[in-house]
């Protein structure tokens, strides 16, 4: 029944239904392919073989379009994973949606996860039909590569910009460069920092924004190089 309630809540913000031939929400909170009843399939893959039969059962124009959109999303995320979110194809980091998208009847959407996202790109939407989280767009439109790479590190930096709680902050390509804990805006706890190459750079820890501790500079074969206490 959640699945249901986080489904029917993407189709009360598009304002539309999918594209007949993509999986649609049962009243069992389960997902059947477009076009019937029968008996509830049995779970699906996870990741990407999921990404993969939620298109497989998309008709064309629809299907091409969003395959255009997945491998443009994964050209500028190539470390990204991919995972159903609401019931629609979805790049992630950490658990965190960064990108997702899904086939309706007379159009597509770009999901950006965030309505803050869409509000700081604007300027750039002013020639699509958008709604409170959604990009629409034809069916057998290509989304400009540009866009969506502005909508992606708009994502990006809103997810380092958390002021309380866990902050991840990553590389342009979805590889993590920091992450740790913030409290009221101010690094607090352990965090961890991390080459291009996704070593482990340093570690240390922060007693609001003060540097405590020992801190530990590392070797990218994983040995240390320098430690220094606070």
């Amino acid at each position: 029944m959640i699945q249901w309630r986080r489904a029917h809540n993407v189709y009360r913000m598009t304002g539309a239904f999918p594209a007949f031939g993509a999986p649609r929400p049962r009243l069992d909170g389960r997902w059947a392919p477009g076009g019937g009843g029968g008996p509830s399939p049995a779970p699906t893959p996870r990741g990407a073989e999921q990404v993969d039969a939620y298109l497989a059962a998309v008709r064309s124009p629809h299907r091409a379009t969003l395959d255009a959109l997945r491998a443009t999303i994964r050209s500028i995320l190539p470390y990204a994973d991919e995972a159903i979110k609401y019931g629609m194809p979805a790049f992630t980091l950490g658990g965190k949606g960064i990108a997702g998208y899904a086939a309706f009847k007379n159009h597509c959407s770009y999901f950006p996860m965030s309505g803050a996202v869409l509000d700081a790109a604007a300027d750039a939407l002013a020639g699509y039909q958008t709604s409170k989280g959604a990009i629409r767009f034809g069916i057998d439109e290509r989304l400009p590569v540009a866009l969506v790479r502005r909508l992606v590190k708009l994502r990006l930096a809103e997810l380092a910009a958390v002021e309380n709680g866990r902050r991840r902050e990553y590389f342009d390509d979805g590889r993590l460069r920091a992450t740790g804990q913030m409290k009221d805006g101010k690094l607090h706890g352990r965090w961890e920092w991390f080459r291009r190459d996704g070593t482990l750079m340093r570690t240390g820890r922060f007693e609001l924004g003060e540097q405590v501790g020992t801190w530990t500079t590392w070797n990218r074969d994983g040995t240390s190089s320098k430690t220094t206490r606070y």
